[in-house]
């Protein structure tokens, strides 16, 4: 379309200043410094991403950045992993399953039939597993045994 019409004419039509238009190309040739920045601290930072596997967010990103001696701030942290796309992926709560029904690994049926009269001592044995989910979220467990 420049080729048919000159620049000052588009500009006018648009509405906007002739230098404002040869200021946005001459950004579009040669990015500022900022820019510059932005490219290679978005790169950092798809590099933590990835090797945590997409479950660091922005906070965590930021602490590792500046862990690394890059002074960078935490909302930019989170306004380039915007551009970049990178979602994080949320992690699953563990639920502990208990029912042999369902197929889960390690689960055995109920022998006992809640029958807890045994006809002899030692004879059958009981056991009960908590499973305790502390704030880091890993796994923790209580075991109990009881003699019949």
């Amino acid at each position: 379309m420049a080729t048919r019409h000159s620049v000052a004419w588009l500009c006018r039509q648009l509405g906007v200043a002739r230098s404002g238009y040869y200021a946005w190309r001459q950004r579009q040739e040669a990015p500022g410094q900022r820019a510059a920045e932005n490219a290679v601290i978005t790169a950092e930072i798809q590099a933590v991403f990835h090797e945590h596997r997409g479950f660091y967010g922005s906070p965590r990103i930021h602490q590792e950045l500046r862990a690394a001696g890059h002074p960078v701030g935490r909302h930019r942290v989170a306004r380039l992993m915007q551009r970049a796309e990178l979602k994080v992926r949320s992690r699953k709560a563990f639920r502990p399953c208990s029912r042999a029904r369902s197929g889960a690994a390690g689960v055995v049926e109920n022998l006992l039939l809640q029958d807890f009269l045994p006809p002899a001592p030692n004879r059958c044995w009981a056991g009960d597993i908590t499973y305790i989910g502390p704030p880091e979220q890993s796994t923790g467990c209580s075991l109990s045994n009881t003699q019949c």
